[in-house]
């Protein structure tokens, strides 16, 4: 046997021999000291994982509301612009989801979540995160449900350059692309590029990548705008579903 185990050995021998030489009263005292000694680490670590429980529901909390008021405050935006005579606060409602389910290569876009139909979900209603925009709900379940995510190639989205008004279509080719720019349309690196709202599913406003790069293409009329999303679809736990927006309730 090690020195330290018989000097660690002897020491409790002795603490727990104590108490049999001891008073009743002194007896008592002493258990109680010895049981918040020995207590303490574990008080410690029940303490420590109430903190960090009330902390995750805090940040929960605090990612639905930034998602809120960037929507409100592209609708506020809008109002502003069109008519400042019928100011009126858009109010979106927000579902958090968690991700269930990926293709790890990220080839077909598509995001598998742990909430449906039970939850109020529908297909087509409009995805988003934290960051931007995501896709919209394909298929639902009872429980469950399928996202189609701007990553997959046979999704499409009408989007407008925010900085020069100017429309067009995101979709994913070799990489995100802000289709349908005439040669002659000014555009510039850098540029935020959101939802137009000229949909039935996406409302105005949601932020969807920005412009990295511009080159001119062999087509005739139109160039290339390649875009870098703002919400990286592989690294995503979590997501966001607009309960309340414009899709119609539609089951699978």
């Amino acid at each position: 046997m090690r020195r330290q185990q018989i000097i660690l050995f002897i020491f409790f021998f002795i603490i727990a021999a104590t108490p049999v030489f001891l008073h009743e009263n002194a007896n008592l005292s002493l258990s109680r000291d010895i049981s918040s000694f020995l207590l303490f680490p574990f008080r410690t670590t029940t303490a420590f994982v109430e903190y960090l429980t009330i902390s995750n529901k805090r940040i929960e909390k605090l990612e639905t509301l930034v998602s809120q008021l960037k929507l409100e405050n592209a609708s506020l935006k809008d109002q502003l612009v069109v008519d400042t005579t019928q100011f009126e606060l858009s109010s979106y409602i927000l579902l958090k989801a968690s991700v269930i389910g990926r293709d790890p290569l990220n080839i077909n876009g598509y995001l598998h979540i742990d909430k449906g139909l039970n939850d109020g979900v529908f297909k087509n209603q409009t995805v988003l995160s934290i960051d931007g925009f995501v896709g919209k709900i394909r298929h639902v379940g009872p429980v469950n449900s399928i996202v189609e995510t701007i990553e997959n190639r046979g999704f499409t989205v009408s989007a407008i350059d925010i900085n020069t008004g100017i429309h067009g279509i995101i979709k994913k080719r070799e990489n995100l692309m802000f289709l349908y720019i005439r040669h002659n349309d000014t555009l510039n690196e850098g540029d935020s590029i959101m939802t137009s709202g000229m949909s039935e599913i996406f409302p105005k406003g949601i932020l969807i990548g920005n412009v990295h790069a511009i080159a001119e293409s062999e087509d005739m009329f139109f160039k290339d705008v390649y875009v870098t999303p703002a919400t990286q679809i592989n690294r995503l736990v979590s997501v966001y579903i607009i309960l309340n927006g414009r899709a119609l309730p539609t089951r699978d």
